[in-house]
């Protein structure tokens, strides 16, 4: 039986220790394909690259990791290797292991879930991945789930025109209390700026802010998180508030 082909690219580089991780965790159970920008991409969203080319190349790193480097965005990486890169349509497409949790509001601004979006929407199972921490010194309970994760898509494949949005607490593996299918929650980033002035007295901004995460139960994918569960949220891209229709439909008929 031929192993499965798995699509591996990320937000924060082809050359994080996070993707790294997971191509080591991959080659376990298939035969990856990295595919990632050349730069890091956090926080760009969905965005695609239209006005400039794209170019590849290709990288290789001690150990054996090689893989093809992009200028482009998460979501460019996914278009450009599914529907030119590769011969044939991969088994799984996993994005990650993203340095910091991507919960709440969050999965609005990142790359990693834009990546594993894109795709979805190309018809491929696919999977985000985050590790709740900035730090790269912990990576066998954020390799284990997506190992774990793997072996479900790919047996039971996932709904259409949905993706499983994954988040590891960062603890040895032995600390983990188990999985939870959770929501996405409420936790948002209270953004705010700080005004300076470089040396020539010119002004500029620089967002700061702190973490707002009023969510007390573990069906939300934050504090499942912070309680030591890994978090699987199933999302999708149609964005469409299916329960507003009605009401919206109402209110413009009696104009």
């Amino acid at each position: 039986m031929s192993r499965p082909k798995i699509l591996i690219t990320n937000d924060d580089g082809i050359f994080a220790p996070g993707i790294r991780a997971l191509w080591e965790a991959m080659r376990e159970i298939g035969d990856p394909i990295v595919i990632a920008p050349d730069t890091e991409q956090s926080a760009v969203g969905h965005a695609i690259t239209l006005t400039d080319p794209l170019r590849v190349i290709q990288v290789h790193r001690s150990g054996g990791f090689e893989g093809l480097a992009v200028s482009g965005t998460p979501s460019d990486c996914a278009k450009i290797a599914i529907k030119s890169i590769l011969d044939e349509k991969p088994d799984l497409l996993i994005s990650g292991i993203n340095s910091g949790s991507n919960v709440g509001t969050n999965i609005i601004y990142s790359g990693t879930i834009s990546a594993a979006t894109e795709g979805t929407m190309l018809g491929i199972p696919s999977i985000a991945i985050s590790l709740d921490s900035y730090k790269s010194d912990e990576f066998r309970a954020a390799k284990k789930a997506a190992i774990d994760l793997a072996h479900h898509v790919l047996y039971y494949g996932v709904s259409q025109g949905t993706l499983l949005n994954v988040n590891v607490p960062y603890c040895p593996p032995d600390e983990i209390k188990g999985v939870k299918i959770t929501r996405q929650g409420t936790q948002y980033f209270k953004d705010e700026f700080d005004k300076r002035t470089d040396p020539r007295g010119r002004t500029y901004y620089w967002m700061k802010g702190n973490v707002v995460d009023k969510d007390e139960s573990v069906d939300f994918d934050g504090k499942a998180v912070s309680e030591k569960y890994i978090s699987v949220t199933p999302i999708h891209f149609n964005v469409t508030n299916e329960s507003y229709m009605d009401e919206l439909k109402s209110q413009f008929s009696n104009e």
